[in-house]
């Protein structure tokens, strides 16, 4: 895998999620409106700085409600460019996606996760490093992703490993018991199988946290933790209905085997 095909198809994959996510909120405007736990008024009451006024003004003009719909849809048509390819420019699809990215992380600080993380960062180092244009900034871009991906599940893990809850167990049926993140019903299943959900939850530990050996440099060892890490995220999207983590982290799979082919 050359490393223009592997940014090609690190930015592609990720550009799905990004859409996905787009077409929500497009799908669900209410999620953004003035009365929801993300809309302006809460955002702007949780930030900790200020502007001065003509930038406030400008700042409130462009994140209100329904005009923030504006930048969603404007993500999803760059979303959609990138992942086709040849529409656009990529350096332009790209801005536009690191740029609202990180303009709808700062309107609000809630209902955002690890997958819209994730992608942030990938778009606006993917925007950098096409502007560049170089083999050099390419290479650069490709290890990035996959440290980047290497820290986020091991951190995952970690976390988890520290956590009484999930060495107990009992992490994953309160996790699937939730009406955002569950069944009604599946979550006292799980529960109820102390011993099963036990090694669940151990199983995902160990995989978050041995996630880093991918770039070990032997190939078996990547395919085989990249098919497990991929496994987790396909179950989460079908019982916790994760539409974006899928595609988030799976996009920074290519860059993974490019590192580890070379």
């Amino acid at each position: 895998m050359d490393a223009d095909l592997a940014v090609r198809l690190t930015v592609s994959i990720a550009g799905v999620g990004v859409a996905v996510s787009a077409w929500e909120y497009l799908t669900r405007p209410a999620l953004l409106a003035d009365r929801s736990l993300a809309s302006w008024p809460v955002g702007r009451s949780s930030r900790p700085w200020r502007l001065p006024r003509p930038v406030d003004r400008a700042v409130d003009l462009l994140f209100r409600y329904p005009n923030v719909l504006v930048l969603v849809l404007l993500r999803f048509v760059a979303a959609v460019a990138t992942v086709i390819g040849d529409l656009a420019p990529a350096v332009l699809c790209l801005g536009v996606i690191a740029a609202t990215s990180v303009l709808l992380g700062l309107r609000s600080p809630y209902g955002t996760d690890g997958a819209d993380q994730l992608s942030t960062i990938i778009f606006v180092v993917a925007f950098f490093a096409t502007a560049v244009g170089t083999e050099g900034a390419r290479h650069v871009f490709l290890w990035f992703v996959a440290a980047q991906a290497c820290c986020a599940y091991f951190t995952a893990g970690f976390a988890k490993l520290v956590s009484p809850v999930w060495r107990s167990g009992r992490a994953l049926g309160g996790i699937l018991g939730t009406a955002s993140y569950g069944y009604r019903g599946l979550g006292p299943v799980v529960a109820s199988h102390a011993r099963s959900a036990r090694l669940a939850g151990w199983w995902v530990i160990a995989l978050e946290c041995a996630f880093p050996l991918v770039l070990v440099g032997v190939p078996r060892v990547t395919y085989l933790l990249l098919a497990l890490a991929f496994s987790l995220h396909l179950g989460a999207l079908v019982f916790m209905r994760l539409n974006t983590f899928l595609w988030a982290f799976s996009a920074t799979y290519p860059s993974i085997l490019f590192c580890t082919l070379q």
